[in-house]
């Protein structure tokens, strides 16, 4: 199967020809620019999934003070071994847990659902496993979310993913679909 990042088409320009002044077409092929989603959409999906992530983590923290309170084991903990305990607990275990799960499962996390977005390998495919893995703890670096301010996160070149509109991902493989027609028929004819 074809990459997403290379697809061709052909585009035709027209241009007046200097010295004679005549409309002059020229056609050539060059590779599709792929329709990542950068900058600021990416920053507000990090804002919106963090929001969730922090409900999630108020739930998770409320269920387990309430065992704790019915087993009664508070004092077994201190205030400040809870607070290192929830920190290291949200950034290693809940955030990566959070995206890989969602993204496993629906290719896409909740922010990005509601955007109309979605996360595809190179091959417009869901990204494998191992892929989302990457993807999810490589979140924990910090600083990490500024780098969607860019083109793509690091967590996108770390683990060779994007994220794209769902619209544009169905573009992308109704063009990966007539290339590779285009290209089997110029095969079969040599």
């Amino acid at each position: 199967m074809q990459k997403i990042t290379e697809i061709k088409e052909t585009v035709i320009t027209s241009r007046r020809d200097r010295t004679t002044g005549e409309m002059v077409e020229k056609t050539f092929t060059r590779f599709k620019s792929v329709p990542y989603v950068d900058g600021w959409p990416r920053f507000g999906h990090y804002l919106l999934d963090s929001v969730f992530i922090l409900i999630l983590n108020g739930i998770i923290g409320a269920s387990l003070g309430a065992i704790l309170v019915l087993l009664d084991a508070t004092i077994l903990l201190e205030d400040s071994m809870i607070d290192i305990f929830s920190r290291l607990f949200n950034w290693l275990i809940l955030t990566p847990g959070y995206y890989f799960l969602f993204e496993f499962g629906m290719g896409t996390s909740p922010a990005k659902a509601i955007m109309g977005r979605i996360v595809v390998d190179e091959y417009g495919n869901k990204p494998a496993a191992r892929q989302l893995l990457a993807r999810s703890f490589a979140r924990s670096v910090p600083f990490e979310a500024f780098s969607c301010l860019s083109t793509t996160g690091w967590h996108d070149r770390w683990s060779n993913t994007f994220v794209i509109r769902k619209k544009d991902l169905e573009e992308l493989r109704l063009l990966q679909k007539v290339q590779n027609i285009d290209d089997t028929s110029v095969s079969s004819q040599s």
